[in-house]
């Protein structure tokens, strides 16, 4: 039995709508599936959003911190040479050398090297001169503004007496460009002047006086014992190692530069160099007859003793004994 057209065409189109529904069921799912994934993007692009919106508020400072980093290291550069030629820092130390007495007998100055943004110039030096000499001509030259480093640094005997000859290796920097000075220098306190030394350690003991013998003993490790007297004049009677000393006003005592000002019968007076909160400051302290000493003013305790400073038989006997 034939069937009914409207039978046909049910048949015909049940299929199509099968194919049209799957179709569709698909082309949703993409579309669904892309957005999720815009959704994403739009997220992660507010998220980078915000943090770049807080990167801004922080840029200024960021700028500034950058600026000054800029500034220092072009202070620092600058202060390699300070502005100087190499033939500038052979004329300084010429004049250095000249002012402290000091003879020069050899610079060579060797092929510079390049370093990361800088020149490294080495110099070797031979310098004659006593100690005292040499010492202050070090503190002057190795202490101003120019970076120099010394990399090894040899005394030698001279072959005269008291003379030392200074062998230098030096190293000297350069920026490799003219800077202009930095005003930082307007805000950076003066350098203080390091006072001379008074002894040389590489000098024999014997050659020594007897008060420079005590210009680097601790003051309290010496022992006043008496006094001498003459035309009002007084003289310290001082013990120390085994040996007794004769010390005036004038004398150089202890290790911080110190000085006798004062001495009567009882005790005697020195004044020091200190360096106290970055600059050097004078300080008094008494030495007492057979007591330590007492630091402060003259207003402090008196110290006593047994032993009788007006120049006593024992008092005058020890001091023919003294050298100096």
């Amino acid at each position: 039995m034939s069937s009914s057209p409207v039978v046909r065409l049910a048949m015909l189109l049940v299929p199509l709508l099968i194919m049209a529904s799957v179709a569709w069921l698909m082309r949703f799912e993409g579309v669904q599936r892309t957005y999720r994934m815009q959704a994403a993007t739009l997220q992660a692009l507010e998220q980078t959003f915000a943090a770049k919106a807080l990167g801004v508020q922080d840029l200024p400072a960021a700028q500034e911190a950058l600026a000054d980093s800029k500034v220092q290291l072009q202070d620092a550069r600058w202060r390699l040479a300070a502005g100087q030629e190499m033939s500038d820092l052979l004329d300084q130390l010429a004049r250095f050398g000249h002012a402290h007495g000091l003879l020069i007998e050899q610079v060579d100055v060797g092929e510079p090297s390049q370093a990361a943004g800088y020149l490294v110039a080495p110099l070797q030096l031979q310098v004659i001169g006593n100690y005292p000499a040499l010492r202050a001509w070090l503190d002057d030259w190795l202490g101003q503004i120019r970076l120099l480093h010394v990399s090894t640094l040899q005394l030698a005997a001279a072959g005269q007496p008291g003379m030392l000859r200074l062998r230098l290796h030096v190293q000297a920097f350069d920026a490799g460009q003219q800077l202009p000075a930095p005003t930082s220098l307007a805000h950076e306190a003066a350098r203080q002047r390091a006072p001379p030394a008074q002894v040389d350690p590489f000098q024999a003991w014997s050659a020594r006086s007897a008060a420079d013998g005590l210009a680097w003993v601790p003051l309290a490790q010496l022992q006043m014992v008496g006094s001498l007297a003459r035309d009002g004049q007084y003289q310290a009677l001082v013990w120390w190692s085994g040996r007794l000393y004769r010390v005036r006003v004038g004398d150089p005592l202890g290790r911080d530069q110190g000085v006798v000002v004062r001495v009567d019968e009882r005790q005697m007076e020195v004044r020091e160099q200190v360096l106290l909160g970055g600059a050097w400051q004078e300080r008094s302290t008494l030495v007492g007859l057979r007591k330590h000493v007492t630091q402060g003013g003259m207003d402090e305790a008196r110290t006593t003793g047994n032993a009788a400073g007006d120049g006593s038989g024992d008092a005058r006997s020890a001091s023919e004994d003294l050298s100096g």
